[in-house]
């Protein structure tokens, strides 16, 4: 290469990057050397050609081993306008030692390229043409052949590399109209400018390609539209499915046609562009191949003179006479089909110490093989039975009759039960196909105290397969459940139903209703709290003595306690406790539904009811019970007293415990506990004053009541 070349390469190659951390995770830790040409590789005239779109050179990206330059590979730079940026002046290799799937968006710690646009990239780099390949021949063809390029092709190996390497940029390139421009809607190609070099020395300057070749130009053109307009709509589901060819997902059916069995619709469908060949065979389901006793029909049915592998895309029939079957003791009809392609692989290379370097992806082709197939019987009656089996969810060894079900099978559709044992049995559900049965299965009741545990229908997949000379139940699935629920023995499909009991809760709320205040001289003062027990925090109830004597002052407190059922399940709270505080006193005369029990563990006072023990609460319902208490009068017993309550006995019809609490186990933060303050004060000199308590200690208390009162949740 001349110097005036040389000095163009200062320019940085065409090429994008995006950073990737150099503490990522690579394919290989292999190290490769690549390079910039300007000339590609020689052609068969000899010469070396270079190309440029406007005035920026599109540079040939190569391998160098040692001094040794590999042109063969098709590399390409996944963005324009990014350079090697190496240290040394006037060399334009870099060694990258990081590489990465670029099909695989998981490998590669950030995208070289620009999400929204990867979709595209993947889509060219799989439609790409790599010379020196098995099928490059073939892939040729159908490329050109998909862009709408025929007769007289003009195009050269280095133009189609080109043009892919273009259209890679014109998305990657987007902000740039050199590599991205759009004409009334449609991608449009720059000029393309193209030299030629031979033995080292420019023997033909850049000249545009349409003032050489018009038509060379235009064959380009086209494949740069057909190239960008597809990758536009490319999806991951188009770039995933890379196999060229699949049987269409039907059981074709057998029907008896004027002493014809009539074997359809079968279609192969094409799955994409890639190149491929087919080969296909027809045999019966023990693989004797049936070739000269069957004929092909098109989709209507009629004999045509094409063959199965000419009718890819549309629908065709197999017909076999009855009497060729009897003969030959076929037992149905097997469609095989099989081939080869090439897929696509591109590796992702960038550095670890130099992320600015230019990302490229090498291109290979990977030879792959496909095979699909079908099968259609003649009629062989089998059967099969269905039994379900009713568990309780915490112990599987626990039945559960009384469960009721509607359930669909090919015999049609009927109310069940579950017997003594928690099954349901369906016998003789006839098989006379290969193929899927759907069973349908709905929960219609469930037996107290359970709830339902199939809200949506539960659906089986049968398969029916051909074993021996009977067809049976191979297999059975169950769609969105958990497949271990569903086994198969034996022509026996047993389903094992788990259902969860029901929710036993109660829960308990406590406020002050009201402070009743006899004053020395007789009066009563009765004050209404106002609250309902969804205060949170509740303020304390308090009552303030004033100047009176207050040996002679009567002060009760009426507490309320609200219990609820939270559950699924009616219940009892059969006793209920309540945990007098210091200060205060029960006084059995103000409570005649109410009685004293030992003290607890902590010396606590504690008194009970049995109020609620006849009294059912449905779910959702709630009911009311209340306790007085008494001040201890006392100079010394003032500020904030405290009164718990707390279900201390509950009951229901199945013996469940409650979700959440433990009745009688005074521990805060369960629901079936909940506590009420009250507070009594002294007003001296127009002071108020917490006699026994200081001021500090007094507000210390204040807060705590905030941040103590809880709620039954």
């Amino acid at each position: 290469m001349n110097k005036s070349r040389l000095s163009l390469l200062a320019i940085p190659c065409l090429i994008c990057a995006v950073a990737l951390s150099i503490f990522a995770t690579s394919v290989t830790a292999s190290t490769t050397e690549f390079g910039l040409q300007e000339f590609r590789k020689a052609r068969e005239d000899g010469a070396q050609y270079g190309y440029r779109i406007i005035d920026k050179n599109i540079w040939k990206i190569v391998i160098y081993n040692g001094e040794t330059i590999d042109y063969d590979k098709a590399i390409y730079c996944l963005k324009a306008e990014q350079g090697f940026y190496t240290l040394e002046p006037g060399v334009f290799r870099q060694e990258y030692d990081l590489s990465y799937n670029f099909f695989d968006k998981a490998s590669m710690p950030t995208l070289p390229v620009a999400d929204e646009y990867y979709n595209s990239i993947v889509w060219i780099l799989n439609h790409s043409y790599i010379p020196n390949t098995q099928t490059a021949e073939a892939d040729k063809n159908t490329l050109l052949q998909n862009a709408g390029i025929t007769g007289n092709i003009e195009l050269t190996d280095d133009d189609l590399e080109v043009i892919t390497q273009l259209a890679i940029w014109y998305f990657t390139n987007a902000e740039d109209t050199t590599y991205h421009t759009d004409f009334n809607g449609e991608p449009s190609l720059q000029r393309v400018f193209e030299a030629k070099q031979e033995g080292g020395e420019i023997t033909e300057d850049y000249i545009s390609i349409r003032d050489k070749n018009e038509d060379r130009y235009l064959q380009m053109e086209t494949l740069f539209k057909y190239f960008v307009t597809n990758a536009k709509n490319a999806t991951e589901t188009e770039n995933t499915n890379i196999t060229p060819v699949s049987l269409m997902n039907n059981k074709p059916e057998v029907t008896l046609e004027e002493y014809n069995y009539i074997i359809g619709p079968y279609r192969i469908n094409k799955e994409n562009e890639i190149a491929y060949t087919l080969q296909v065979q027809v045999t019966d389901r023990k693989d004797k191949n049936l070739d000269g006793k069957y004929t092909v029909l098109n989709g209507n049915k009629e004999e045509t003179t094409q063959t199965i592998s000419d009718m890819v895309g549309q629908e065709f029939y197999i017909k076999i006479p009855v009497q060729t079957v009897n003969e030959e003791d076929i037992d149905g009809i097997k469609l095989n089909i099989s081939g080869t392609y090439t897929t696509t692989e591109a590796i992702y290379w960038t550095n670890s110490e130099n992320n600015t370097v230019q990302p490229l992806v090498v291109i290979e082709k990977v030879p792959q093989e496909f095979s699909d197939g079908n099968e259609a019987g003649f009629p062989v009656s089998g059967e099969y039975s269905l039994k379900l089996i009713k568990v309780d969810s915490q112990d599987s060894t626990k039945t559960i009759a009384g469960a009721e079900f509607k359930i669909t099978t090919p015999n049609g559709t009927e109310n069940y039960t579950t017997n003594e044992n928690g099954e349901i049995v369906i016998d003789k559900i006839d098989i006379t196909e290969a193929g899927t049965d759907q069973i349908t299965i709905k929960e219609t009741k469930a037996p107290e105290p359970y709830k339902m545990l199939l809200n949506d229908d539960l659906v089986i997949n049968v398969t029916k397969d051909l074993v021996g000379d009977a067809y049976t139940a191979t297999d059975a699935t169950i769609d969105g459940y958990d497949k271990n629920l569903i086994n198969i023995q034996d022509g026996v499909i047993t389903i094992t139903v788990a259902n969860e009991q029901k929710i036993f809760d109660l829960a308990l709320k406590k406020w002050v209703s009201k402070s009743i205040v006899t004053n020395e001289d007789g009066t009563e003062t009765v004050t209404e709290t106002g609250h309902t027990g969804d205060e949170n925090p509740e303020e304390p109830a308090k009552v303030d003595l004033g100047r009176q004597n207050i040996d002679n002052v009567v002060v009760k407190f009426e507490f309320q306690i609200k219990i609820t059922n939270e559950g699924e399940v009616a219940g009892y709270a059969t006793e209920i406790t309540d945990y007098v505080p210091e200060g205060l006193e029960f006084v059995a005369e103000d409570n005649p539904d109410w009685y004293e029990r030992e003290a607890d563990s902590n010396g606590r006072v504690r008194v009970a009811t049995k109020q609620l023990e006849n009294t059912l609460l449905q779910p959702g319902e709630s009911t009311t019970v209340s306790i007085i208490l008494t001040w201890v009068n006392g100079q010394d017993n003032m500020g904030l007293k405290t009164n718990i309550a707390e279900i201390s006995q509950d009951d229901n019809e199945y013996n469940l415990p409650d979700i959440d609490s433990t009745p009688d186990n005074s521990k805060d933060g369960e629901d079936d506990i909940d506590d009420a303050p009250v507070m009594l004060t002294v007003a001296l000199g127009g002071t108020k004053l917490y006699l026994g308590l200081t001021a500090v200690v007094v507000g210390v208390l204040s807060v705590g009541v905030v941040l103590i009162k809880k709620y039954a949740i």
